[in-house]
This record gives structure tokens, C-alpha cells and sequence, in this order.
């Protein structure tokens, strides 16, 4: 990937997720402030969910097209426009509206979060897949604490802030008197540039071509030539693939209800100050941030399904040891769990469903079926939690959760193959396909 595409595809991927920094921690206060009810709330988190599932259709879209720069320019746009809306927008309506568009599992972040990955897919060596989506999925933690910091300190300068910065810099920021809406205005920029970087990207580099890639792929096995891939829907039969889906959907309605409920539980049940709570979210973003890269080359080394297993174990853990934590600071090293679990998501499923695809032409299809599992899990799990937290308490929530994650965890390890070695020898059998011509007419 030359320099050019690496400032617009990591740059537009930057400052597009450096938004949810604003979102997790304030969106919902925002909104009640504009006047929406708590359950109203829950209502738009639910409805930006299932609304990010029109993210499939625009990636087989892209596939056909052969092209996912104009998509991702689109949903850019959009998420801009519905950020300088939402500053100002009044009434239910209107609010819910322009919230699911801005939301992080929302139509225009889930588009732009899948279909980057399927531009690294397609820009990428064929043998460097997981380094790729590491190094793309990298910049999604920096770009959300650098907002939920910078956030942090202008809402409240006098805050940890006043520890680290000058007294005069403080008093600057203090007497600019900053608010929600404030930030919600400075997010539009933000936003804009994200589109303006996007504008760099161009696909003419690449492997998924016509004249890079033949129609069919071949692969080795028992050291004969099998016959071509089946046609393209015959993917969808593949009763593996379908496993890998549930895992992925269970995964995430097992993770979900932690962002509403994690904090409720620390500060309720542990006596944890407000303080304390972004603490959480900050520890997670920081494993994610360490771990994701070199997620990714062990991905390439290794292969996919002993890191499968780790991120979906390492979930599963996470809520068990939630369940029967004693303290806040429990939490705190509990959260790195997390952020391993979900870093390791980030990279391993899209590169095991890519490999499993095994076609570069498929690059989009294969990113929006991840995104849409996301975003499924994430719309099932804050409904189920709702309906039994009251009964079950925050305690047997988690501990329900974790056996979710934990039938998760046993679909991944019995029945997940690994994709590597068959990615490679795909790969060798199909450059040596190519040669062969060649030196039959010399």
C-alpha cells in the first residue's frame, strides 16, 4: 500500500471512529438533555443497531462494482451532515433520526468500519491479510480516547486536567465555557476530514483485478489439483461459515450490555466514583491499541484459529470474573480482558471470513458479514439484558452472559476450521497456475 492510501484509508478510518469517543460517554446524556426519555434512549441505541445491517447490502454492492471508495465517501458524507444536524436538532423524531446515523453501530460508522477493512483486504499482499487489518483497526482505539480525552477536558477543565496542564491553558478553556453541543459542533470538522482524507484513496492498486486474479482459484489437496470453487452463492452452504456466524453474533450479545451496564454496576454495587468510570473505558481502549497490530502478523504466522479461541476464552472470562468481582479496581484489570477480546475479534474474524470467501473479488461481501454480526449481537444483547437485569441483578447478568460467551467460545473450537494453511496453498497453486503458462510458450 503506497503512502497515499495509507493517509486516506487510515486517516479517513481515524478521524471517522475518533467520533464514538464523543458518543459513548456523552451521546446519551446529550440526548437527555435535548429531552429524550431514558427508554427512548435504549430505543435509538437498538435502532442504530439494526439500521447498521444496511451495511451488507452496500458491501455486495461494492463487490460488483468492484470499487469501495465511492461507498465509503457516502456514508462519510452522511455521518457529516447528521453531526452538523444534530447540534441544534430538536424533537423526538428528528433526535432519534440523526442519533441512529451518528451512532457507533449505526448505518454510517458500521458501512465505513467494514468497508475499510475490505480497501486493506484488497490493497494488501495476499499473505499479509491479518497484518493489514491490524494495522487499519489500530487507529480505531487512538482516535476514540484522543476525543474522549480531549472531550473530557473541556467539559470539565478543573478536572484530572488541571493535574497535567498549565494553570493558564485551564483557565483559557475554562472560561470558553465549553458544553456537549460545543464538542458536537467541533465533531463536524472532525467528520469533514474524515471525508476530505477519503477523497485520497485510489484503487487502481491492487490484487483483487481482473488481470491479477484468475476467474476460478484452485487449491491443493492430498497433493492432487481439485476442481475450481464452486459459483458464488455456494458459500452461503457452507455449514462452517454458518457456525463461524453464530459464534460472532453470540460473541457480541454476550459483550454488548457491558457498555450499559458495567458502569451502573461499579458505581452501584462496588461505590465507585464518576471519576473512576472512564477509567474503565480507557484501560480497554489501551489493550485494544497495544494488541491489535501484532494481532495481526500472529495471524499471518500462526494462523487464525488459535487466536480465535483466545479472544472468544478471553470474553468469556471477562464476564465470569465480573460476576464475582469485589472491588473497582477488579474492574479495572478485568477490562484488559476486554480489550484483548475485542482486538483479537477485530482482526481474526475478518481475516478468517476473507480467507474462507477465498475470492479478493468477495473482499466487501465478507467485511459486512462480520459488521452485520456485530451489529446483530449488538442489538440482541442490550434487548435480552433489559428484560432480566431487574430479576437477575448485575451479577447474574454477567454470569448469564458468560455462558453465552462460553457456547460462543465451544462453536469456535469444535467446529472453526483454520484458514491459513488452505489460504496458502490456495495461493501457491494459484501463482503457479499462472507460471506454467508462461513458460509453456517460451
Amino acid at each position: 500500500m503506497d503512502i497515499r492510501n495509507r493517509i486516506g484509508l487510515y486517516g479517513s478510518y481515524f478521524l471517522c471512529m475518533a467520533g464514538i469517543g464523543f458518543i459513548l460517554p456523552y451521546l446519551p446524556l446529550y440526548l437527555h438533555q435535548q429531552g429524550l426519555s431514558e427508554s427512548a434512549i435504549g430505543f435509538v441505541w437498538m435502532a442504530a443497531a439494526l439500521a447498521g445491517l444496511l451495511q451488507f447490502p452496500l458491501g455486495v454492492w461494492s463487490d460488483r462494482l468492484r470499487a469501495r471508495k465511492p461507498f465509503l465517501l457516502g456514508a462519510l458524507g452522511v455521518l457529516t451532515v447528521a453531526t452538523f444536524l444534530l447540534h441544534g436538532a430538536s424533537g423526538v423524531l428528528a433526535l432519534g433520526v440523526l442519533a441512529v446515523l451518528f451512532a457507533e453501530n449505526g448505518p454510517c460508522r458500521a458501512t465505513v468500519e467494514s468497508l475499510a477493512g475490505a480497501e486493506a483486504v484488497h490493497l494488501a499482499p495476499p499473505s499479509q491479510v491479518g497484518a493489514a487489518l491490524g494495522a487499519l483497526r489500530f487507529w480505531r482505539p487512538i482516535g476514540i480516547m484522543t476525543v474522549a480525552l480531549a472531550g473530557g477536558v473541556l467539559v470539565d477543565p478543573y478536572g484530572w486536567a488541571a493535574s497535567v496542564l498549565p494553570d493558564r491553558v485551564i483557565d483559557t478553556i475554562a472560561a470558553q465555557e465549553y458544553t456537549l453541543g460545543s464538542i458536537l459542533r467541533l465533531l463536524v470538522v472532525v467528520q469533514g476530514s474524515a471525508f476530505v482524507a477519503a477523497l485520497l484513496i485510489h484503487e487502481a492498486e491492487g490484487r483483487a483485478g481482473s488481470r491479477q486474479r484468475p476467474e476460478c482459484l484452485v487449491r491443493l489437496s492430498l497433493g492432487a489439483l481439485t476442481r475450481p470453487r464452486s459459483p458464488r452463492r455456494s458459500v452461503w452452504r457452507d455449514g462452517r461459515l454458518w457456525a463461524f456466524v453464530v459464534a460472532m453474533v453470540l460473541f457480541h450479545a454476550a459483550a454488548a450490555p457491558g457498555g450499559a451496564y458495567l458502569g451502573l454496576f461499579v458505581k452501584k454495587d462496588l461505590g465507585a466514583s464518576d471519576g473512576f468510570l472512564p477509567c474503565l473505558f480507557i484501560v480497554m481502549m489501551v489493550a485494544w491499541m497495544v494488541l491489535v497490530r501484532p494481532a495481526g502478523r500472529w495471524a499471518d504466522r500462526v494462523g487464525r484459529k488459535p487466536l480465535l479461541v483466545l479472544g472468544w476464552s478471553a470474553m468469556t472470562v471477562r464476564l465470569v470474573l465480573l460476576a464475582v468481582a469485589t472491588s473497582p479496581e477488579q474492574i479495572l484489570f478485568i477490562q484488559l480482558l476486554d480489550g484483548l477480546a475485542q482486538g483479537l475479534f477485530g482482526v481474526l474474524a475478518a481475516a478468517w471470513v476473507t480467507d474462507r470467501f477465498a475470492d479478493p473479488r468477495r473482499a466487501g461481501e465478507a467485511q459486512v458479514l462480520v459488521g452485520s454480526c456485530l451489529v446483530l449481537g449488538s442489538a440482541l444483547g442490550p434487548l435480552l439484558a433489559g428484560l432480566i437485569v431487574q430479576d437477575l441483578g448485575y451479577r447474574g447478568l454477567f454470569a448469564l452472559l458468560a455462558g453465552i460467551a462460553g457456547v460462543a467460545t465451544l462453536l469456535v473450537l469444535i467446529l472453526v476450521p483454520e484458514t491459513l494453511p488452505a489460504r496458502r496453498l490456495s495461493l501457491s497453486v494459484d501463482a503457479l497456475s499462472r507460471k506454467r503458462p508462461a513458460e509453456n510458450q517460451v
